[in-house]
């Protein structure tokens, strides 16, 4: 499991420098037929969301923060149907790393992911370091 949590790591860690073509090389060397696949970034996320939201957050909240979240997206917000994306928020702010109930594919689920955790690293105001140590933290949390 310990090169699948490194490749997503290395995946979201050039998605967050905003190195674009690193991002879409490293991502096509990640299997999603892995039985471990999305749960590093499925874990970045959740401590993401959860620094975001530290007291939690209402249905309602999480809805008008997912509205928020497509309504900013230049291209790609109807890849995302909005109960799937409250629902991943919501797991996310409760130490889900598995989506509960429904399932979209694991593409669907890692790239929601993706975007959200970019949306919430940038609200939180990470720099590079602290970027780093969420990664790493990310990466100790699926270890255990």
């Amino acid at each position: 499991m310990t090169g699948i949590v490194s490749k997503e790591l290395e995946v979201l860690g050039a998605l967050l420098a905003f190195d674009f073509i690193g991002f879409a090389q490293k991502s096509a060397a990640l299997d999603p037929a892995d039985p471990h696949y999305g749960r590093a970034v499925g874990a970045a996320f959740g401590l993401a969301a959860r620094r975001r939201f530290p007291r939690g957050a209402t249905s309602r909240e999480i809805s008008e923060y997912v509205a928020d979240v497509l309504g900013s997206l230049d291209a790609g917000a109807e890849d995302f149907d909005p109960a799937f994306l409250e629902h991943l928020v919501a797991d996310g702010l409760h130490g889900g790393a598995e989506p509960d109930g429904e399932h979209l594919d694991p593409e669907t689920t890692i790239q929601a992911r993706l975007v959200l955790t970019l949306r919430l690293v940038r609200e939180l105001g990470l720099d590079p370091g602290q970027q780093r140590e969420l990664l790493a933290e990310a990466a100790l949390r699926v270890a255990a």
